[in-house]
């Protein structure tokens, strides 16, 4: 149904779950709030001093931009002060956030407030990835089981994607949806509802400045892609933005696998698994499609840190079966890939 904004849907979606209370939906719903203040200050950032680099290095060993600044702060505003979090989990903080009584609620919001922001200078698309669990513990603190749990326990997972237009693609367990924010009236507006991944797989997206480094089951699977492409015809074409949200949505729309593999700069993976991978992962699945490290399902991987890193491949769930099995053959764990 086009016309429907963001708040109707969501609204529509908790009628259907009789003794809903609506804090999911109304949590949704600030997000993406937060979302259009990211997105107006992200357009603004070439006309007020919020291009370039802070001169810290946050937790993850990466130069803080001062738009990573500005959407932290964002997201702590909006959605730590919505009532319905009790902890909010960031890519940029060393510790879980707890938010104080006045202001708490039952769920736990684990987020990158903006992904492929090494990438802003450039005015390349970037984005803001969330996951949402609500709290397993009665007790009233926040305790280490509230939020060191596997993906699968999520109830909703999205991202906010800044670029041509400002889009906001969910899931709440029943299909992904997308709305697009129109400027002039404030409001994200339905574009594209129940989106499935198309069974072909389009679109490779990887960095294969990276080839040297790879594991030699990566080198198989990324030639058995591109054996595909002959005389006949060129069936898959390689994409790779280098902000994951971005990449992520290009692949949703049009068919596509994405792979960051394990190698050996990054023995543990390099992608962070509560604010990346997990949200994803969910999103993917919703919409027909995988995700795996290459061994497991990526939402039964079960973190050992609240920065957990991580191998990824997403996308359609042919291509991640493939890796899985040249991650298999190269381990002496199953036959060789097809």
């Amino acid at each position: 149904m086009h016309g429907m904004t963001l708040t109707q849907h969501i609204r529509a979606a908790q009628l259907t779950h009789p003794g809903a209370k609506g804090e999911l939906s109304s949590l949704l719903t600030q997000i993406g709030v937060a979302g259009k203040i990211i997105s107006s200050k992200v357009n603004m950032a070439g006309l007020v001093d919020v291009l370039g680099s802070t001169g810290v290095v946050n937790v993850q060993g990466e130069v803080v931009q001062k738009l990573d600044e500005v959407a932290e702060e964002t997201v702590q505003d909006i959605v730590g002060r919505s009532g319905h979090v009790c902890a909010l989990l960031s890519e940029e903080r060393k510790s879980v956030l707890e938010i104080p009584a006045p202001y708490r609620g039952d769920y736990i919001v684990a987020y990158d407030p903006l992904d492929g922001s090494s990438n802003i200078d450039a005015n390349v698309s970037i984005g803001t990835i969330f996951g949402i669990f609500h709290k397993k513990s009665l007790d009233p603190e926040v305790t280490r089981a509230d939020w060191m749990r596997p993906g699968r326990e999520m109830v909703a997972a999205g991202y906010i994607l800044y670029g041509s237009s400002t889009v906001f693609v969910y899931t709440a367990g029943d299909g992904v949806h997308c709305f697009t924010l129109d400027p002039g009236v404030g409001e994200y507006i339905l574009s594209m509802e129940n989106l499935r991944l198309d069974g072909r797989c389009k679109v490779l997206s990887v960095n294969h400045c990276n080839g040297p480094y790879w594991e030699p089951w990566v080198h198989d699977f990324v030639g058995q892609i591109l054996a595909r492409n002959d005389d006949e015809k060129r069936r898959v074409s390689g994409r790779h933005i280098g902000s994951l949200v971005a990449d992520f949505h290009r692949n949703l729309m049009y068919g596509g696998v994405y792979l960051y593999p394990t190698d050996s700069r990054q023995p543990k993976g390099k992608l962070r698994l509560f604010y990346e991978a997990n949200p994803l992962a969910m999103l993917v699945e919703e919409a027909g499609g995988a995700a795996s490290d290459g061994r497991q399902r990526i939402l039964d991987v079960m973190p050992d840190e609240l920065h957990h890193r991580t191998a990824l491949i997403v996308g359609n769930k042919t291509e991640v079966e493939l890796a899985e099995a040249c991650v298999a053959k190269y381990e002496g764990k199953g036959p060789a890939a097809p």
